[in-house]
């Protein structure tokens, strides 16, 4: 069967790799579509998390937000049957056919009517922006700042307007991207390449002083750092920023990856009382919920799939996902 394998850095290639074998209770998936996560991108330019990938041969198959269609059941299921079309979330997605290990079996979810595959594979983000958001805990009235307005930055956006009742400020370098934030309900959107985010959200937000500490600190409520700090970015980290734009006793949720260590004041977080939160991965009721709220077309995913590429072409796809100003979600279609 086809595969995209990574070799290394900037090294992804089509290859024919064995078909998986099924044992009892296994379940073979036709891979549909396979969204280009931000984790896969770490490993694609620098190696980072290649235990995300797959062991295929000499390389490793990444690939770990996907859907596809029930093709075989070795044994008994009484949770799916051929031809269901299912949500998985297992490693090694970028292929024609995944195995569906028994023990995950009861994990599968099945793709809501009128779904498509390709809103399907995006299930898995939204529960990341979802969990993001659950540890923020919002309250009525509030504003949340969402720094990054990639396929993260955006699910938590469309989550706070869905779910809940705060004003918003998306903050990004694309100007594609702060338009599709925009459309998906953004109060305010701020280019950081034009403007300085930081003094904008503290007009925005009221500044007060902050004792023992020099300048003014903003009023935002949240801040959700979907940006982290890439190898290449030499300007002042997110994090930095949003220490300043973060009230005190405020909350800064960080759910990107850093590629390098940030270099910042720790006696903001200690004087103004800041709660930092690490955000990683979902719990499987977020994924079920996040689920629903796509069935139910409460939210619509389709506005951030930016492009399609085919599994022959996935060394495009992950070059494409890389230009952060043109492309949102880049998803794979085998």
């Amino acid at each position: 069967m086809k595969a995209a394998v990574f070799h290394g850095p900037r090294d992804i290639r089509m290859e024919d790799i064995p078909a998986p074998e099924l044992a009892d209770g296994d379940i073979m998936l036709r891979v549909r579509a396979c969204g280009i996560c931000g984790s896969d991108l770490h490993t694609y330019s620098h190696g980072m998390f290649e235990d995300l990938g797959v062991e295929a041969g000499q390389g490793r198959v990444m690939g770990h937000e996907f859907s596809g269609e029930v093709v075989e059941i070795k044994g008994e299921s009484s949770d799916v049957k051929i031809g269901d079309r299912v949500v998985c979330v297992g490693m090694g997605g970028n292929t024609e056919y995944y195995k569906v290990p028994a023990l995950m079996a009861p994990t599968l979810l099945k793709i809501p009517e009128g779904i498509s595959f390709e809103e399907a594979a995006t299930t898995e983000p939204l529960a990341t922006s979802l969990h993001a958001v659950n540890l923020a805990a919002p309250a009525e009235g509030q504003t949340h700042v969402i720094m990054g307005a990639g396929i993260i930055g955006l699910g938590v956006l469309q989550i706070l307007k869905a779910v809940h009742k705060v004003k918003t400020i998306v903050v990004d370098l694309s100007e594609r991207r702060l338009a599709l934030a925009e459309e998906l309900g953004a109060d305010v959107t701020i280019n950081a390449a034009e403007e300085d985010a930081q003094e904008k959200v503290a007009n925005l937000t009221g500044t007060v002083e902050i004792s023992f500490m020099p300048g003014q600190s903003g009023m935002a409520d949240t801040v959700y750092d979907c940006a982290g700090l890439p190898k290449t970015f030499n300007g002042t980290p997110v994090l930095e920023q949003a220490l300043a734009m973060t009230r005190e006793n405020g909350r800064i949720v960080m759910v990107a990856v850093y590629e390098k260590t940030a270099e910042i004041e720790y006696n903001l977080v200690v004087r103004k009382g800041i709660t930092l939160l690490g955000s990683w991965a979902w719990s499987f009721d977020e994924l079920i919920e996040s689920s629903e709220l796509i069935g139910t077309g409460t939210i619509d995913r389709k506005p951030l799939i930016s492009h399609r590429f085919s599994l022959e072409n996935a060394k495009e796809g992950y070059e494409t996902q890389l230009s952060a100003r043109d492309a949102v979600k880049v998803v794979l279609t085998p």
